[in-house]
């Protein structure tokens, strides 16, 4: 009797620990894929003054977009690197807006023939595009790792060892920005 007794113990404590392993191991995957999204918006980061020098030549009149986005930038850069998965959601947030309104400057730009065909605002939009799909890319992987981290949290046991794994809040999904939601209207855009 005390054999089998010690025998469902070590069971026991063998699968929390292996459960505990798994909660720890998709925690780390939600940091790395965190890490990605970064070093991908760091590029977007890192590009954006180039378009803003090449664009305030032709742009003066769209002062306050300009403005604007070299200001969301400001905000945004300092929240690269975070990994507290309540503000997380904010970080979103800001990002989304920047894009927004870099898509945005790009299409003003569009109306600008001179601004257009030149060489360093194609080359900037399609090194902007290339950054943009990587963003993407990495969001995907992203919500990946944390819908396996939910899953091992939310099913028992991992409820009751989350906090000793070092989660203590759950990750947010990446989620569009409503407006990205809406149907698109082909009449608008011809």
């Amino acid at each position: 009797m005390t054999l089998i007794l010690i025998l469902l113990v070590l069971a026991a404590s063998v699968v929390l620990y292996v459960w505990y392993g798994t909660i720890v191991t998709r925690r780390n995957k939600v940091g790395e894929t965190l890490g990605g999204i970064d070093a991908q918006l760091q590029q977007r980061h890192d590009l954006i003054p180039n378009v803003l020098a090449i664009a305030r030549r032709f742009l003066d009149h769209e002062k306050t977009l300009l403005d604007e986005i070299t200001q969301l930038r400001a905000q945004a850069l300092p929240r690269l690197g975070e990994r507290d998965f309540g503000k997380i959601g904010e970080k979103f947030q800001t990002e989304a807006s920047l894009g927004a309104d870099i898509t945005r400057l790009f299409a003003i730009a569009e109306s600008y023939p001179e601004l257009t065909s030149s060489g360093p605002m194609i080359e900037a939009q399609r090194a902007y595009f290339e950054v943009e799909a990587n963003i993407s890319a990495a969001r995907r992987f992203y919500n990946s790792a944390v819908g396996d981290l939910r899953n091992a949290v939310e099913i028992f046991p991992g409820g009751l060892i989350a906090s000793i794994a070092g989660v203590s809040a759950l990750p947010p999904f990446f989620e569009a920005q409503e407006a990205s939601r809406a149907p698109v209207k082909a009449m608008d855009h011809l």
